[in-house]
């Protein structure tokens, strides 16, 4: 009996073989929406490698995650995925919006009106907007990328707080991170390019600004009537894509703590215009048309930073209230004061260009030509409406991480430098002896 039972069970096992096994479909229009309706408070929807024709809204605290190739697309004027609860997760996506020849969606990829929300290594290609944080608080934006169509901002935050953006790629847009009536937020470790502002600052207070790298923009970062921002090991560069680049721009920000931050290669290293009480420490500023440009400021602290192959190193109009002291500038008159590592000779700013470009912006035409060197030449300011650095460093700022690497370069020199004084030595005696 037990054999009999036995083939049985092998015969019904062989014949279920011979059909495949049906799995629901879920391209169906609208199955993803009602996947989540389904899914209890707190829960999680597992997509598939599967393409979503579809808008959804997250009404309910639930986790959405993708695998390698899970995409959410749509056509129409709506958000792609609007989320309206707290407590939302969604990671591993691809957001896209269908192509706009004649551009039509004006609606963002993910608009977000909940708290603690989590949105981790999505992918957005939008035709708008590609993540936009409306009232938002505790939230996290962190890996992934975005681009648009040129015309929107990559990440777009309304009067939200407390949030956090981290390690995302943005190209084509026009500001890859827009913070507006938004503060006690961080943005650190981003990688932006094409933008107009890389990072923009709007009326957002105590926002720290960390180890982004923003390049190949009109401008690498703008704060605008913000209160102590902190920008900190940023890499700002080949911000030069228009005559007004630069590669951070200060309008109106007060308290801000600049430190520590490499600008190269842009048009203007530091822009500064009616800025107050902010600190400029430590940070290299090289290689850019013009390291230091500022226009009616006063009470800033330009302290410890370090110029080399600057065009124009500074330039200063209606900006003598500011503390300016102990920076390196390659191009100063360097003769040592009673071994104190500073120079006797002040380093004066170049007020003349932004004199005439204030009055007549077309002269910005004749940035660094020969008409200028003259003009320099033929007319000098008086001393006292000059900014300067009355102690310009002898050698640039060396901090702790560069030890290691200043320490052989010097160790090299001395070798040298001593090989040489023993060669000059012997050919010397030598000659002496054959007289």
């Amino acid at each position: 009996m037990k054999l009999k039972a036995f083939l049985k069970l092998t015969i019904l096992l062989g014949l279920l073989n011979l059909f495949p096994y049906y799995v629901p479909s879920v391209s169906a229009q609208g199955h993803l929406q009602t996947l989540i309706d389904e899914t209890p408070e707190g829960g999680t929807v597992t997509l598939l490698d599967h393409t979503y024709e579809e808008e959804i809204t997250i009404s309910k605290p639930v986790t959405l995650i993708g695998s390698d190739h899970t995409v959410i697309r749509s056509c129409s004027n709506q958000p792609i995925i609007q989320v309206e609860s707290d407590h939302v997760r969604l990671e591993n996506i691809k957001i896209e919006h269908c192509e706009d020849p004649e551009p039509s969606i004006s609606e963002p990829a993910i608009f977000v009106s909940g708290d603690n929300i989590h949105l981790e290594k999505l992918h957005v290609n939008s035709q708008s907007i590609g993540i936009q944080f409306d009232g938002v608080t505790n939230s996290v934006i962190e890996g992934g990328s975005i681009t648009t169509n040129g015309t929107s901002n990559g990440i777009d935050v309304w009067e939200s707080s407390q949030n956090r953006i981290q390690g995302v790629q943005i190209e084509t847009v026009i500001d890859g991170i827009y913070l507006e009536r938004s503060s006690d937020s961080e943005i650190s470790e981003n990688d932006i390019q094409f933008a107009r502002y890389g990072i923009h600052l709007m009326y957002s207070d105590d926002v720290l600004i960390k180890e982004n790298h923003s390049y190949q923009n009109f401008t690498g970062a703008m704060v605008m009537t913000s209160t102590n921002a902190t920008i900190t090991g940023n890499t700002f560069s080949e911000n030069n894509l228009n005559v007004n680049s630069q590669g951070l721009f200060l309008f109106d920000a007060h308290q801000a703590t600049v430190t520590e931050n490499t600008l190269s290669e842009n048009r203007i290293g530091i822009n500064m215009i009616s800025a107050e009480d902010n600190s400029l420490t430590q940070n290299g500023i090289t290689s850019n048309f013009i390291g230091l440009q500022f226009n009616t400021t006063k009470d800033n602290l330009i302290s410890d930073n370090s110029f080399n192959g600057n065009v124009n190193e500074l330039q200063a109009v209606n900006s003598t209230e500011n503390d300016v002291e102990r920076n390196f500038w390659d191009s100063s008159i360097k003769l040592e004061k009673q071994s104190e590592g500073v120079s006797i000779f002040p380093y004066q700013a170049e007020p003349l260009y932004l004199l005439l470009t204030e009055d007549v912006p077309a002269y910005q035409l004749f940035f660094d030509s020969p008409s200028m060197t003259v003009i320099e030449a033929l007319f000098k300011v008086p001393k006292e409406t000059v900014m300067q650095d009355a102690y310009p460093l002898m050698q640039p700022p060396i901090t702790h991480e560069e030890d290691g690497f200043q320490l052989l370069p010097t160790i090299l020199k001395l070798v040298l430098g001593s090989c040489l004084t023993l060669i000059g030595i012997k050919l010397f005696t030598f000659r002496r002896k054959r007289i």
